[in-house]
């Protein structure tokens, strides 16, 4: 036997639904990975724009990539204080599904999709409104997803975790081609919580904003150029909500996993990409 995360003892092994439950996490986070590589498309085609007009750079001045760091920090502060508003009490993960979840997708990738496009036409006052609004978009759905997988987001523990979703996104989640199957290759997605964990919120946002403050300096450049501008800032807003959902339903399942049986969740994790990589060599 094995201690959890609590007192009682969890079985040292997963049952099947758990094992099913774990490799469908570890899914949902090449998924993610997977939209940031259509994003990466989507952002070299309106670079192949910029070249046709004649621009050879989407570089910004220091001053304002300056100022748009400040606002993705301030974006991300205020939507981790408010993202939790009404769910401080951790939802039955065996009770029925929210029965909202049939129009919310598609009304929330409306909202930001009109929000990035509006920016995209309106320039620097235009992204500003739009990067306050699809945080707390994002930070409300990373907040939703916690609560359903029974975080307690009363805990500043569990909070940390909704913004660890962001810093993940800095972190590779698996090993490069090439590389050996040691666990630190095959399995990033622990090591950078490892990295992130017992950090104070402080330094998290910090964190955060650092990298997120990048990604909006390249998507406000984008935006400049008169034919990808409206485009861009719809179509990311999109990939970038869709690629955080995808990572917080797999880093709140695997914290679920983990309360109930502790260690075990990372090496059965280890198996399982151990394996799938045996599968896709005799292949």
């Amino acid at each position: 036997m094995s201690a959890g995360s609590s007192n009682e003892l969890a079985p040292l092994t997963l049952d099947s639904a758990c094992i099913t439950e774990l490799q469908q996490a570890l899914e949902r986070v090449e998924s993610g990975r997977g939209v940031l590589v259509r994003l990466a498309d989507l952002m070299g085609g309106a670079v192949g724009q910029a070249a046709m007009l004649g621009m050879r750079t989407l570089g910004l001045a220091p001053a304002l990539q300056a100022r748009l760091q400040a606002t993705a920090e301030t974006a991300i502060r205020r939507a981790f204080d408010l993202a939790v508003v009404g769910m401080d009490r951790p939802r039955d993960v065996s009770a029925a599904p929210d029965d909202g979840a049939a129009w919310r997708d598609p009304a929330l990738k409306a909202a930001v999709t009109v929000s990035g496009a509006v920016g995209g036409f309106t320039g620097l006052p235009g992204l500003m409104a739009d990067v306050s609004f699809t945080t707390l978009t994002i930070m409300r759905e990373i907040a939703r997803i916690a609560r359903e997988q029974g975080e307690d987001l009363s805990q500043e523990e569990a909070r940390a975790a909704c913004l660890e979703v962001f810093a993940l996104r800095a972190f590779p989640f698996g090993a490069s081609k090439g590389q050996g199957q040691g666990e630190d290759n095959e399995l990033g997605y622990f090591s950078a919580r490892a990295m992130l964990r017992g950090r104070p919120v402080v330094m998290l946002v910090s964190e955060v904003a650092t990298h997120y403050g990048l990604g909006l300096s390249r998507k406000f450049a984008l935006q400049m150029m008169p034919v990808a501008g409206a485009l861009c800032g719809a179509s990311l807003n999109v990939a970038f909500l869709s690629h955080y959902r995808a990572v917080a339903q797999a880093h709140f399942t695997i914290r679920r996993l983990e309360r109930e049986y502790g260690p075990e969740v990372r090496r059965t994790a280890i198996d399982l990409k151990t394996h799938a990589a045996a599968q896709m060599r005799e292949s």
